[in-house]
């Protein structure tokens, strides 16, 4: 949760700070398996009457930026990434220093940036907005690549072998040797995130909050892109809601709705609302997960937060970590769970406390009614990686819920990926526009299993109940700052 952002220390020179207080729950580092979450922390702007947002770059000096006080020691990592031919900082990652668990509340956070630098004056005055993504540390280490016995599992399990640098997984075709990776013997670029190297990792899916505050950022046509209704629609709309779907369409628990419809072209304020009137996050469905998210919509929201798609290679590396597989294995490293029942499901339906009736419930069954719930529902303070339904890092809902959405590894367009970071800023008619990221034809599906691929290959656009989205992060290059002491050093 972000509090209180202002801008602040506005001088002659241009440069003036953003400040703000930064909370959130459940939060950990665990220096035995050197795995933490962070929160990708980005800023977006506006100036004068028009409220058209852009994205704020800052300082690429990692030293200038600060916090006044926190709970617990925190570290702070910066990327600096070639943006329209200038050396750009588009966000920052916060995360505890030393190991230990709890809550993070982080008070006056000072984050540096120059007017000039967005073409405007220091006396001009811009409205802020700060966005906090919460996310999870995966370390850079060897690991297993398939299972043996799941659908179109990419090798079959003679023997326990990890992938690695110069190391060989036969069979099923993942092959690493003096030429190189293949796919089936198709070679595989070197660009192509294997899941070796670290990355950060969205630790929930994109909630129905995240989303109102994306479409809230956007102008007209680019709401007109990223859902299904009109941004002119009446007020109290359901935003996603079409076709046979707009049956009975709370039934699939998207509570996306037209706050403030559009008015000559001015785009729309989005909300979301169980039932048209209450606008509030906690009790309105903001914190369920969200749903009849295509493709598109995905890369958007990506491009937008300065993220990046991830692959299946590191949706299996984040699910199942470094340790030997288990056959046929969900990702709480058991070959089976205990479901959220149909017939009344929830306690607290709705509300920031939603939780499944059946205490002994560890996950949603994809694709099926229910449909979708609050992100990371089955967690809390105490509760083990069986219980969770988490990760063996503390990935949430990567078995359930929704289906996961990846660059997929058996076709072209897939293999062409190449893992650049969103800008920020996408294109005028509301798509990203990231050089590298493939169509929806290089993008699949993963759920179930850590390892099946039955659907690793749907080249699907449509938007669906089940269809979900989260994203990812290269963590090589990131300059990382301790403002309590002890300088700045480069992360692998």
């Amino acid at each position: 949760m972000v509090l209180s952002p202002e801008v602040v220390d506005q001088k002659a020179d241009g440069t003036a700070y953003v400040r703000f207080n930064l909370y959130w729950e459940h939060s950990w580092k665990d220096n035995m398996r050197s795995n933490w979450d962070a929160a990708w922390v980005f800023i977006k702007y506006y100036y004068g009457d028009l409220k058209e947002w852009n994205h704020l770059y800052i300082d690429t000096d990692p030293s200038v930026h600060t916090y006044a006080s926190a709970n617990a020691p925190m570290l702070m990592e910066f990327p600096e990434e070639s943006i329209m031919g200038v050396n750009r900082c588009p966000g920052f990652f916060i995360h505890r220093r030393d190991g230990g668990n709890g809550s993070n509340e982080i008070e006056g956070i000072k984050i540096k940036f120059n007017y000039k630098d967005h073409g405007y004056a220091p006396t001009d005055t811009i409205v802020v907005s700060v966005f906090a993504i919460e996310m999870v540390y995966i370390p850079k280490s060897t690991y297993v690549l398939g299972d043996g016995v799941s659908t179109n599992t990419l090798r079959t399990i003679g023997s326990d072998i990890s992938i690695g640098a110069g190391q060989q997984v036969s069979d099923m075709g993942i092959i690493t040797g003096e030429t190189g990776w293949t796919f089936k013997g198709t070679p595989i670029p070197d660009e192509y995130p294997k899941g070796f190297d670290a990355f950060y990792i969205m630790k929930h899916e994109i909630s129905q909050h995240a989303y109102v505050d994306f479409l809230n950022t956007l102008t007209y046509d680019q709401q007109m892109a990223r859902v299904p209704v009109s941004p002119a629609a009446a007020d109290k709309s359901w935003a996603m809601s079409f076709g046979s779907y707009a049956n009975n369409f709370p039934q699939y628990r998207n509570y996306i709705r037209i706050r403030n419809g559009s008015v000559n072209g001015l785009p729309a304020l989005y909300g979301h609302s169980i039932d048209g009137n209450d606008w509030d996050r906690e009790s309105n469905g903001g914190n369920i997960a969200c749903n009849f998210l295509n493709w598109d919509d995905g890369l958007a929201y990506l491009d937008w937060s300065a993220l990046r798609p991830f692959t299946e290679m590191e949706f299996e590396k984040a699910g199942r970590g470094h340790k030997r597989v288990i056959r046929g294995e969900y990702v709480w490293a058991f070959k089976a769970g205990w479901p959220v029942q149909v017939s009344n499901p929830f306690i607290d339906p709705g509300l920031a406390t939603e939780v499944a009736k059946d205490p002994d419930a560890n996950y949603l069954e994809t694709g099926k009614a229910p449909w979708v719930m609050r992100c990371g529902a089955f967690a809390k303070d105490s509760t083990t990686r069986y219980e969770s339904g988490g990760t063996y890092y503390g990935v949430m809902n990567m078995s359930d819920n929704l289906w996961e959405r990846c660059v997929n590894v058996s076709t072209e367009d897939g293999r062409s990926f190449v893992p650049n970071h969103g800008d920020g800023m996408i294109s005028m008619m509301g798509s990203a526009d990231v050089e590298g990221w493939p169509p929806v034809a290089g993008g699949g599906f993963r759920g179930f299993q850590v390892s099946n691929r039955q659907y690793a290959d749907l080249s699907e656009a449509a938007r669906h109940p089940s269809y979900g989205f989260r994203g990812a992060r290269t963590a090589a290059g990131l300059k990382t700052i301790n403002p309590e002491g002890g300088g700045t050093a480069d992360a692998e």
